[in-house]
């Protein structure tokens, strides 16, 4: 009988014990854009949510943003080691909003709001492939499969051609995209209950003494948001592919290489730190380096390396910039698109520059005199008879460098241009302290 008691006291103090503890919430803000700086910022809340066994609530109010992002918070979400997820959409979880509340286990609506119309579209309004469409429609159908909600309701709303019949809840006519509303919503029993306030939301999500904690965007998050604008990602990329050619040219590693390595290195670590491109796009960047300085190289490739190279330079470039191409819509494509062009167009700006005037700056000179031999004022002297006269290039010439002229080894200046190894030049000017030569 003691034993009883003792037990039956255990369980009352237990019971007691749990019915007064505090049950700490994290609260995810996903409003504005769905873009890689809030891939970063998710990550890092769950990884604070699982640590502290929170509770996570995604405040949504969202238009949408690029799908990848949307997969990978989804993923996260899904994923999190956590006691319970709520989604509470405040006015809108639109596009790729719609599949992050989806990812929750409890859905909370406010009055008045939208919740659905996920088909990937162009800014045009122009509907995106339907490789993309079907993947995007399974993506929401899996997700909606796991919380047991009608998964077709969810590929009702990236696929208008669908419809609903009234098994669903709901009537949907084929040709029209599904939205739900607070009460459509009810009715096809996608929503758990209503809600007006964060508090409100958790004590329809039935999480009991809620203690709520808001994750806050750091300045890093800022800092990745900044780097990852189209405009920053070209100017960045313009800055390194014109730092890699100067090198290249002028054979010097100064200021200008450095920051042409900086640049490269931000703008590949803001997209990988998001967890969003592919690292195929790293290595075949890396790659396409590589195989640019080995037609540099007396290796013999007949242009083939350069053009394998400047390849796998812009297809990287393109990967790391376009993200999952199974998520690839019409409007990322084109943003990714013109994001290459315009630093394209700055680079090919920039390399006129150099060829043009860059062989007249005194503080460019400084780098050509340091690979002249010191020999040469003396050649121009001795040796005016090599005007006219043609040879060889045995180094790259960029602009200076070594060329065999008739049987001699001779230190040499391009006007301007890079000259590879093995091509034919011809000596047009015997200046006071270089000899200078073209291609023929």
């Amino acid at each position: 009988m003691k034993m009883i008691r003792i037990l039956v006291f255990s369980l009352l103090v237990l019971a007691a014990a749990r019915a007064s503890a505090q049950q700490p919430v994290l609260v995810i803000n996903i409003t504005g854009e769905v873009d890689p700086a809030m891939s970063s910022y998710v990550d890092r809340a769950v990884t604070t949510a699982e640590e502290s066994h929170s509770v996570i609530l995604l405040h949504i109010n969202t238009f949408g943003g690029r799908l990848d992002v949307a997969t990978h918070i989804r993923d996260a979400i899904l994923n999190a080691k956590v006691p319970k997820t709520v989604a509470f959409i405040d006015k809108r979880a639109i596009s790729a909003g719609a599949l992050i509340a989806l990812s929750a286990q409890t859905i909370i609506m406010s009055p008045g709001s939208t919740f659905g119309a996920a088909t990937p579209i162009h800014e045009t309004g122009e509907k995106a492939s339907e490789k993309v469409v079907s993947y995007m429609r399974a993506e929401m159908r899996s997700t909606a499969e796991l919380h047991h909600r009608n998964p077709d309701v969810a590929a009702a709303m990236v696929d208008e051609q669908l419809g609903l019949d009234s098994s669903s809840g709901i009537f949907l006519a084929k040709g029209s995209l599904l939205t739900l509303t607070n009460e459509s919503a009810k009715k096809a029993k996608y929503i758990d209950n209503e809600a007006t306030s964060i508090t409100q939301a958790l004590e329809e999500a039935q999480v009991a003494k809620p203690v709520v904690t808001e994750s806050e965007q750091t300045f890093s998050d800022e800092i990745i948001r900044l780097l990852t604008l189209p405009l920053v990602s070209s100017i960045l990329i313009m800055i390194g592919l014109a730092g890699i050619f100067y090198t290249i040219k002028t054979g010097h590693f100064g200021w200008i290489t450095t920051a042409g390595v900086v640049s490269l290195i931000l703008f590949f670590a803001a997209q990988y730190v998001t967890q969003i491109a592919p690292m195929i796009a790293l290595l075949l960047f890396i790659a396409g380096i590589f195989l640019f300085f080995i037609e540099l190289t007396p290796v013999p490739s007949f242009g083939i390396a350069a053009i394998l190279g400047v390849t796998g330079i812009f297809l990287g470039l393109f990967l790391a910039l376009a993200g999952d191409l199974r998520a690839l819509t019409p409007d990322r494509l084109s943003t990714t698109t013109e994001t290459l062009a315009i630093a394209l167009v700055g680079l090919i700006a920039a390399i006129f520059i150099i060829f043009k005037y860059a062989p007249g700056w005194p503080w460019m000179r400084k780098f050509v005199h340091n690979a002249v031999s010191s020999t040469s004022s003396a050649i121009s002297e001795t040796r005016k008879e090599l005007l006219g006269k043609q040879g060889t290039a045995m180094t790259p010439l960029r602009p200076a460098g070594t060329a065999l002229i008739e049987n001699s080894r001779v230190d040499v200046v391009t006007a301007g241009e890079f000259i590879l190894p093995g091509t034919a030049i011809e000596v047009i000017q015997i200046a006071a302290s270089k000899i200078v030569v073209k291609p023929v």
